[in-house]
């Protein structure tokens, strides 16, 4: 991919910070996480008391969500921050998710652990595609054979039609966040401004640039990193995908040659 592409590890550490914490840790109506926890849960399949993997977690709404629904939960982010207030919460939820900072390119985990992945809210799309692919191996690698990755993002058809330059929200204690947005439909480029305007007037801005995938793309990228099967869907619930839709993937990891398998006897 040519031309102007997503932004530096620098600049998301910049943005995935109290920054960040402020502009979407207190807009969320009450239930929603939980809501969408159970609704990933299912979609993937995911047994009674599976294990689990966020990633990344953020400020663990999901990860929270889910061990309170009984199921073993690693959450996994490179931010301090929002690692530091996702245990905060979980103490305040009485839950113990696992919680670990690492870049999600190198997962500290082994292999075939989890009996599925989670990768929510647009957090795919940071690094470009050959990096992205990349982080997308590395999921692969820590499912069980048969386990099941969930995607939910916005895609590159959904913008285009529904693109807007500014718009602006109210996040909580009377702030407002303000969007500024351009696209490069060239090189699938959204550049995004946002702006936090305090109740003094103060004011904060952090700008950055993510790679916006069709779902063509994205199941190219997904059967790349070692996905078998991926299935594309609007919503969590499993609703079809439309241009106006968010865009959902269920990927399934592949399973093992049988020569590739523990123990596996020989193919006579």
């Amino acid at each position: 991919m040519d031309g102007r592409g997503p932004s530096t590890t620098e600049t998301w550490d910049a943005f995935f910070s109290d920054f960040y914490l402020r502009a979407h840790g207190a807009s969320e109506p009450a239930g929603q996480a939980e809501e969408q926890a159970l609704a990933v849960a299912a979609l993937a399949r995911v047994p009674a008391g599976g294990a689990i993997l966020d990633v990344p977690c953020g400020f663990g709404r999901h990860a929270i969500a889910l061990a309170g629904a009984g199921f073993r939960v690693t959450g996994v982010d490179r931010s301090a921050t929002l690692l530091a207030e996702a245990r905060r919460r979980a103490a305040e939820a009485g839950v113990e998710p696992e919680l670990v900072a690492a870049d999600y390119r190198e997962l500290p985990l082994p292999a075939a652990r989890f009996d599925a992945a989670i990768n929510l809210f647009t957090s795919l799309g940071y690094l470009g595609d050959e990096e992205d692919t990349r982080v997308l191996s590395e999921i692969a690698r820590v499912l069980r054979p048969g386990g099941r990755l969930v995607v939910e993002l916005s895609h590159r058809d959904r913008l285009v039609r529904g693109f807007r330059e500014q718009d602006w929200h109210m996040v909580g204690e009377g702030r407002v966040l303000l969007e500024q947005r351009t696209f490069d439909v060239r090189n699938g480029v959204a550049q995004t401004t946002q702006t936090l305007i305090e109740p003094s007037g103060a004011r904060e801005s952090q700008a950055w640039s993510v790679r916006v995938y069709t779902a063509t793309e994205l199941v190219a990228m997904l059967r790349a990193a070692g996905f078998a099967e991926a299935r594309c869907y609007g919503d969590l619930h499993g609703g079809p995908l439309t241009t106006s839709s968010r865009l959902v993937v269920v990927a399934t990891r592949d399973e093992p040659a049988p020569g590739d398998q523990p123990n596996a006897q020989p193919v006579k």
